[in-house]
Order: structure tokens, then C-alpha cells, then sequence
């Protein structure tokens, strides 16, 4: 009796000492080892003691320290939720004590292949005689378990020793949890500061003009892997995208030799780090070549206003032209839509960027810019390229967007550049009303004269030959505009409207006696046509 007293006195002042030995420590490693001392001490029949904490990364049970096992070998076990003993202990977070060899396997029988071979390895292949598992709880949150094995023939664990051991994991889990915290913080202090470490090393190569290739190089070898740079994501590219952003704009993309995922947690601010100094330096790139955009507009409306002398040969050596270098206007814009979005101005200057880059690669000099919403090309003319040809070259770089328009103006001197500007203007619109996608001015019919006469002069012109029809029902419109589209065709006419010939004889007698003309004279039918074609250009804007 006196014995049973000294023990529980001994066990009281022991877990009042290991409590003070907790709370002194925000070590993880210290405070596991003061557990497992603990128990060895309290439990008298223990052979080995393994504590197993959750994993958040992986959700599972993976071995943090042991007493009497082989370490190595318990590292590679990693619990589900509710598998073994030790899962379901987890689980349920109550403890359990087994004293029965049959009751102890079958509870361990759910354990996998992988998991029983590292496990037995792990307790040197013997066989659990009697155990017991304590979750670590710490505010209805388990934060691990405590594991207690016995292998000897002659004693069993008893509840009381269980009762032992929960107390010293209860006053544990507060300790670990911190300590966690406490880790948490420390590897994040880390982090940071080899965060800011990185980003000085590239911040540094960038102010220094090193350029993006450098950045690359330095990167490469610090995260052992392959890394290029793109301006756009191909999606035949077979390494892994990630992107270069600043805000909402995509400046770019780099191309990883495996999923950003799988890098460390260092290797992956290490990628970060370096896209930023990447975005920096392309966002110096963007700005200058923004400015060099605007000075290409000023020599474009210079070249407009027709300057001779100095300016001329100035601005001439600025696009590599001779005095007698003839040149075409290209205009290219969105049908619908802007052909950037007009929230992420970068776009306008890789776009401008890219089409510079396939006229390059032609061998041609061209002045390209950007005004308002419009891409404008001046293309010095080439023996080796028609027009048509470096338009289809260009248009490859909208496979995906058909929603774009394109206007042509006529091959001029540079002295008429204007002339060609402003019939690549009215092409441009041209395009846009009729949904036709490219338009070339010396293609162009009737459409040209309705442009160039003046409009009141149209107006007196459709209204002299045209009057009262002007307020026909559209049924007879519609008539006489496939009427003239099939050549006065009125069997086909009459097949398209879907009426019988004779309804289209009395529609088209009707026109006639109306206007006071005959579809037969050439004079009357000519003046029709095109009187026609103005009200129908004014009536449909």
C-alpha cells in the first residue's frame, strides 16, 4: 500500500515537472523527446513509444519520434484517416487499450502493403503483445497520437498507464502546437528573407541592363531546371506555361521544364521572383517603344503635310526610304470590337510589335503604328511581294480572331501619301459597313464615286431620278435590288422572291411608270442603277 502510494506520488510530481519542461520550450524536437522520456518513465512495461503527428500537406500520420524502433524505416509509414489502430484512434479521438494479440491484429489489418512492410520493419518484425493509443487533443483538434507498445510475454499494459499517458499528451498538445506555430513562423521568416535575397539578386541584373537572358541563365541554374521566355502561349509548346503578369496584363510567359507544382517551396519563389524582375524589365521595354510608336506617328503626319528638304531626308532615313520609294497604306481594325483590349495597353504593343516583326522577316522597312483603335501600315512597295501576299503573311497572326478588317489603299509616291491614306480610310469603312474583310480601293466600283462626289450632289442626283419611288413599300425595294443584282434576270428574280413572273412583270411596270423610264434604254436603265445604288448607300448607313 505504502508503495502504491510513493508510486502515484512519484507520477504526480513527474507530470507536474514534465508540465513545466512543456511550457519552457517552443522546440518541437525538444518537446517530443520530453513525451517520449515521460512515458518511459510513468509506463514501466512500455518496449517502445511512437509518436505519429497529422500531416496537413498530406493528410495522413507520419512518425515524428520514437523510443526503441527503427527510425529510418518508421519515417516511410504514412497513416490514413481511420487506418490501423493508430488511424481510427485519430479518428475517433477517444484512446484505446488492447491486451489481446487477435483484437490487436484485427484492428491493424486495414493497414496497407506499403505501410505494414515499413511498419514491422520499423518495430523489428515483433508482434504487439499489449498497447494502447492516446490522441493528442488539443481543443477538440487532434493533433496527433501517442503510441505505446509492449511486447513482453509476462506483463500488460493497464488502464491506468493509459490514464498516465493521456495526461502527458494532453498537457503536450498545447506545447506542440505552438512549437508548430512557432516553426511555422521561423520557416516563413525564412522564406521572406531569401525571398528578398532572390529578388535583389535579379532586381540588381535588371537595373544593371543585363536583360531578360541573363534573369533566365541565373534561374535555370538555381532551380536546376530549363526555363525559355514568350511573348504568347503556343499551344503546341510542350514544357509548362507560367505567366508573367503585372496587374491584369499577361506580359508574357515562361516555359518550366516540369508543373510549377512540383518545384519546392523555394524553387517555386524563385520562379516568382524572377518573373517579376522579367515583368519590370519588359514593362521598361513596353514604355520605350511606346514612345518610339507615338514618334512614328509624329513622321507619318509629317510626311502627310508634304515636307520637302531637311525634314524629308530626315524623316526618310528614319524608315530607311529613298525619295522615289513608292509605298501602299494598310489599315487594319476590329469589325466589332477593338483589335486590343483596351484595359491592357501592353496588348497594343506586342500587337504592334508582332506585325513589325513578320514585315521584318520579309526584308521590308515598314512605318507601322498605332492610332486610336487602328493598326496603320505605310508598306514600301516590293518587286518580290504583292500587296495581297504581305496581307496574308499578317492575317496569319489573327487565325483566331476573324472578326478583323482590312482597307488597302492605292500604290503612290511618297509626296501623295495622303492620297493613299485616306483611300485605305474609306476601304477600312467600306469593310466594316458590308462585313467584307478586306477591301482594296482600285478594286473597288461605283463605291469609289459614292465617296469621293460630294453628298448633297448625290442627294439632287437620286432625287431627280428616282422621285416618288423613294416612297415605295419596302416589298418593292427588295425587288428592284435583286432585280439589278441578277442583271435583269426576271425569271431568276422572280425564283429568288418566290413569286410568279407575272407579279414580278406588274412590279417592275409599276417602277416604270412611276419614274417615267424604260429598263430597256441602256440611258434610263444606267441612270436607274446608279440613282438606285446612292439611295441605298444613304438609306442603309
Amino acid at each position: 500500500m505504502v508503495a502504491k502510494i510513493e508510486m502515484d506520488l512519484y507520477k504526480a510530481n513527474k507530470l507536474l515537472e514534465i508540465n513545466k519542461m512543456l511550457t519552457q520550450s517552443l522546440q518541437l524536437n525538444e518537446i517530443l523527446h520530453n513525451v517520449i522520456q515521460a512515458a518511459c518513465e510513468l509506463v514501466e512495461v512500455a518496449d517502445v513509444i511512437i509518436i505519429y503527428l497529422y500531416d496537413e500537406e498530406t493528410k495522413s500520420l507520419r512518425f515524428a519520434k520514437g523510443e526503441g524502433v527503427n527510425e529510418e524505416a518508421l519515417a516511410r509509414v504514412a497513416f490514413a484517416e481511420g487506418e490501423s489502430i493508430t488511424g481510427k484512434v485519430f479518428v475517433h479521438q477517444q484512446s484505446k487499450l488492447f491486451t489481446s494479440r487477435v483484437e490487436i491484429e484485427q484492428h491493424m489489418e486495414n493497414m496497407t502493403e506499403e505501410n505494414a512492410h515499413f511498419y514491422y520493419e520499423g518495430v523489428q518484425q515483433r508482434s504487439v503483445k499489449s498497447t494502447f493509443c492516446v490522441p493528442i487533443l488539443n481543443k477538440d483538434r487532434c493533433l496527433g497520437v501517442v503510441v505505446v507498445n509492449n511486447y513482453k510475454q509476462d506483463s500488460i499494459f493497464t488502464a491506468e498507464d493509459m490514464n498516465v499517458i493521456e495526461v502527458v499528451a494532453g498537457q503536450s498538445a498545447i506545447a506542440i502546437d505552438n512549437a508548430k506555430v512557432y516553426e511555422h513562423l521561423q520557416q516563413k521568416n525564412l522564406l521572406l528573407e531569401k525571398s528578398i535575397s532572390i529578388h535583389n539578386t535579379f532586381y540588381q541584373l535588371i537595373i544593371e541592363g543585363r536583360g531578360i537572358e541573363t534573369v533566365l541563365s541565373l534561374l535555370e541554374r538555381m532551380i536546376g531546371s530549363s526555363v525559355s521566355y514568350h511573348d504568347y502561349l503556343d499551344e503546341t509548346e510542350e514544357e509548362y506555361p507560367f505567366p508573367i503578369r503585372r496587374g491584369l496584363d499577361t506580359l508574357g510567359f515562361l516555359s518550366l521544364g516540369q508543373p510549377f507544382k512540383d518545384f519546392s517551396e523555394m524553387e517555386k519563389i524563385t520562379i516568382e521572383q524572377a518573373s517579376l524582375s522579367i515583368a519590370l524589365e519588359l514593362i521598361k521595354e513596353n514604355a520605350l517603344y511606346e514612345k518610339e510608336i507615338h514618334f512614328r506617328e509624329q513622321v507619318f503626319n509629317h510626311l502627310l503635310e508634304g515636307i520637302s528638304g531637311r525634314e524629308l531626308d530626315a524623316a526618310l532615313h528614319y524608315v530607311n526610304w529613298r525619295t522615289d520609294t513608292r509605298i501602299q497604306c494598310l489599315i487594319i481594325e476590329g469589325n466589332q470590337k477593338p483589335l486590343w483590349n483596351v484595359e491592357q495597353l501592353i496588348e497594343k504593343e506586342k500587337l504592334v510589335k508582332s506585325v513589325e516583326q513578320t514585315l521584318r522577316s520579309e526584308r521590308l522597312d515598314p512605318l507601322i503604328f498605332a492610332r486610336a483603335y487602328q493598326l496603320i501600315l505605310i508598306l514600301p512597295t516590293s518587286p518580290d511581294y504583292t500587296a495581297q501576299e504581305l496581307l496574308s503573311k499578317i492575317r496569319q497572326l489573327w487565325l483566331r480572331n476573324s472578326d478583323i478588317v482590312f482597307g488597302i489603299g492605292r500604290e503612290t509616291t511618297i509626296q501623295e501619301l495622303s492620297l493613299s491614306y485616306k483611300e485605305a480610310s474609306r476601304s477600312v469603312g467600306y469593310a466594316k459597313r458590308y462585313h467584307i474583310p478586306v477591301v482594296e480601293y482600285s478594286m473597288l466600283g461605283l463605291e469609289r464615286l459614292l465617296y469621293e462626289v460630294d453628298q448633297e450632289l448625290l442627294e439632287r442626283f437620286m432625287n431627280d431620278k428616282l422621285r416618288l419611288l423613294q416612297t415605295a413599300d419596302s416589298t418593292l425595294i427588295h425587288t428592284l435590288k435583286l432585280f439589278i443584282q441578277f442583271n435583269k434576270n426576271q425569271k431568276q428574280t422572280a425564283k429568288e422572291l418566290h413569286i410568279h413572273p407575272n407579279t414580278l412583270y406588274y412590279r417592275l411596270k409599276k417602277v416604270e411608270e412611276l419614274l417615267e423610264i424604260d429598263f430597256a434604254n441602256e440611258k434610263d436603265w444606267i441612270d436607274f442603277v446608279v440613282a438606285f445604288r446612292i439611295y441605298v448607300e444613304l438609306n442603309e448607313k
